[in-house]
């Protein structure tokens, strides 16, 4: 069944949308103050990278990732995160965050310290998915920063959906799932024009790849696409071919779970003569195509809360879809916190649009179309002529996000009386429409041009806006750092706690592990 604004706003359920939730996931490389990766372990004073529920690393030990709780106020939510920032700035000792989602000069994988998370066995689990990653991927590519940005709508929005859609025969958890999954589809179908957007990974350091053809040569270092977006999220970046090739559906709950199940399950050959061992220290967890559900890179996921030691297919399965963690998300350089509240605006108004348009399921043809046009914004989206596939045929990108942003401003007027965020929603849409008038404007238009008219390499311009950064944070007077002190303190303790505790070896703990995928 189609929604339309008229219906829910009849329905009562826009009075619940003020109950929305947002949470943020930040990635960022600490690096020393000539931007090179930190060789640093996890510093002491940010806690336990296992337990600490805001502070912790993703692939490496130089990693951060910063978690904010979720919130009903996106302002609260980019406050918190600001927060977090200045806590771990003032924690730093002769270091900065690296500020662009492309990585600082790094000549080798061996510069790059795979993160440690303590002798548990569920720590254990964390370091040697990582060495896994490395081997398949390579530790540079695990180098890239970016933001993932969880979205959840109160369950007394979906309940008044139930309402309307008023299938006795369907449970809240399908309705619930069926609403998510719904906007996952359309959000694949409109994800390049948050590309055009909002991209900010255009130009990559010397040292990154070997792949420089159709790219750019910066004199002082390194490479840019001069119509590029985000190039972190295409081949450069977490575009993998083997992931490519599986086509994981997301028609439906059962269909997502049957296709994810066959990428845990699966052996890859690439990944067998890898191996699971070298000289019996353990490498990767498994030589599946996937070794865990996190290793499924796509623009959009849908999630639930996953307790410890559980796995989140089967917590998907019996519990259904929770929430939307959108992965695309590039740094933005230009913020302290690698993210302005416009971005979320948009995004929030993205997902609403996503949520009324109709939404039928994805088959191969039309998959293969949103590829495509993934891989041409990420590549050539600047390109005032580009086309792109809409209604299996070629439209202007330019016109089509024109048109798109329109329909945003239809939702702001049938939303006014409903939402607080309104006058931020329309801020927003009006800093989309200055770009899209002149896409130098954009976050990667910004960089090139600073890039090429500074005559700055990659790395000088990650030095210089880390140390504006840094600067910035010097000055912010912070109100949780004794929250963030207790934060790290606790998750230090329980850590040891865990430790403590009498497990099964190692490798029946992971046995155990893999089995309950069912």
């Amino acid at each position: 069944m189609h929604l339309n604004l008229k219906d829910l706003g009849l329905s009562g359920a826009l009075d619940h949308l003020k109950d929305t939730r947002r949470g943020l996931e930040k990635e960022s490389l600490r690096v020393d103050l000539r931007g090179n990766i930190s060789k640093k372990d996890h510093p002491k004073s940010l806690g336990s990278a296992l337990t600490n529920s805001y502070i912790t690393t993703d692939f490496s030990e130089a990693l951060l990732e910063l978690v904010t709780p979720t919130f009903t106020k996106t302002q609260d939510c980019l406050d918190f995160l600001t927060e977090l920032h200045s806590y771990v700035h003032l924690s730093l000792k002769d270091e900065m965050l690296w500020p662009l989602s492309m990585p600082c000069l790094i000549e080798s994988d061996d510069e790059i310290k795979i993160g440690k998370y303590g002798n548990s066995n569920s720590g254990k689990i964390k370091s040697i998915y990582r060495k896994g990653l490395s081997h398949r991927y390579g530790s540079k590519m695990q180098a890239i920063a970016g933001i993932h940005y969880n979205f959840s709508f109160s369950d007394s929005f979906i309940k008044k959906i139930q309402e309307i859609k008023g299938d006795s025969n369907k449970s809240f958890k399908q309705i619930k799932s069926e609403v998510y999954l719904s906007v996952a589809r359309n959000f694949k179908r409109y994800e390049w024009l948050y590309f055009l957007l909002f991209g900010a990974s255009p130009s990559f350091s010397e040292s990154f790849t070997e792949k420089v053809k159709g790219f750019k040569k910066i004199s002082k270092g390194g490479f840019y696409g001069e119509h590029s977006t985000s190039l972190r999220m295409g081949d450069l970046g977490y575009i993998s071919q083997i992931q490519d090739d599986l086509n994981i559906s997301i028609n439906s709950v059962d269909e997502y779970i049957k296709d994810l199940k066959g990428a845990l399950t699966k052996k890859h050959d690439r990944y067998e003569e890898i191996g699971e061992f070298i000289e019996q220290e353990r490498i990767q967890l498994n030589t599946s195509i996937i070794q865990i559900e996190n290793e499924y890179y796509s623009t959009i996921r849908p999630k639930r809360v996953c307790p410890s030691g559980e796995r989140p297919i089967n917590i998907l399965r019996s519990e259904g879809i929770e929430y939307l963690e959108l992965r695309c998300v590039d740094l933005d350089p230009f913020s302290p916190i690698g993210i302005e509240r416009s971005q979320i605006d948009f995004l929030d108004l993205l997902l609403l649009l996503c949520l009324i348009k109709e939404s039928p399921s994805l088959d191969k043809e039309e998959s293969a179309y949103l590829k495509e046009n993934h891989r041409r914004v990420i590549n050539y989206g600047r390109s005032p002529d580009l086309q792109i596939y809409f209604e299996n045929k070629k439209v202007n990108a330019i016109t089509l996000a024109k048109s798109l942003i329109s329909q945003m401003y239809e939702i702001c007027q049938e939303l006014g009386q409903f939402s607080s965020e309104i006058d931020h929603w329309i801020k927003s849409l009006k800093e989309q429409e200055e770009k899209i008038k002149n896409l130098e404007l954009t976050p990667s238009g910004k960089l090139i041009k600073k890039i090429t008219k500074e005559g700055l390499s990659h790395q000088d311009l990650g030095v210089e806006i880390a140390f504006e950064h840094f600067d910035f944070f010097q000055h912010y007077n912070g109100s949780l750092q004794e929250d963030f002190k207790k934060e790290a303190f606790l998750s230090t303790e329980k850590q040891a706690n865990i430790e403590s505790e009498e497990e099964l070896s190692f490798e029946d703990y992971l046995k155990e592990f893999l089995n309950k995928v069912s």
